[in-house]
């Protein structure tokens, strides 16, 4: 082979910004090079997918130096690569089983999954907006997004909690 570029990306690049892949993929498109031969296949089978295509849409062979057999530019190499990406494929669908048995399980046991819910002082927050102070005042001192006000207080006046008859409970001003 003979080297007609270098791409890099370095390790604390983040996974949607690598400038070498961008470069590379470019440098494909225009058809620089024949085989496009890297280091180490990215973990993610989507991805891995997405840039084989891309490749042989532009006609570039793929070879990975470090994972054994990958060679999109012979019929071996690409059978090699359909069973890893089946067996990935596999191994997500399990965990997304295993997963959704858990969250299962822990349903039928009583537990409330989710973020908790935040406590509100929903008198406090009636005796404030009955002082004239808007939500966003009132969500400022009590440290709780002004969303989750105006949620508590609905709950409590649904549930005859509050009282439904302050204007500003449904106010909607502020």
């Amino acid at each position: 082979w003979t080297l007609a570029a270098e791409f890099t990306d370095s390790a604390a690049v983040t996974e949607d910004k690598r400038p070498g892949l961008v470069a590379a993929l470019a440098a494909a498109a225009r058809r620089e090079f024949d085989i496009l031969a890297v280091w180490k296949l990215d973990r993610s089978l989507k991805r891995l997918l997405e840039l084989v295509d891309a490749l042989q849409r532009a006609g570039v062979g793929l070879v990975s130096l470090r994972d054994a057999g990958i060679d999109i530019t012979s019929a071996g190499g690409r059978l090699i690569l359909q069973v890893f990406a089946a067996v990935a494929e596999f191994e997500a669908s399990l965990t997304r089983e295993r997963v959704q048995a858990g969250v299962d399980r822990a349903r039928a046991r009583g537990k409330r999954l989710g973020r908790p819910p935040r406590e509100v002082d929903v008198a406090r927050v009636m005796r404030m907006r009955a002082e004239g102070r808007p939500w966003r005042s009132i969500a400022r001192a009590l440290k709780v997004p002004h969303r989750t006000l105006r949620r508590a207080v609905d709950r409590a006046t649904r549930a005859g909690l509050a009282s439904a008859s302050t204007p500003e409970a449904g106010d909607s001003s502020s």
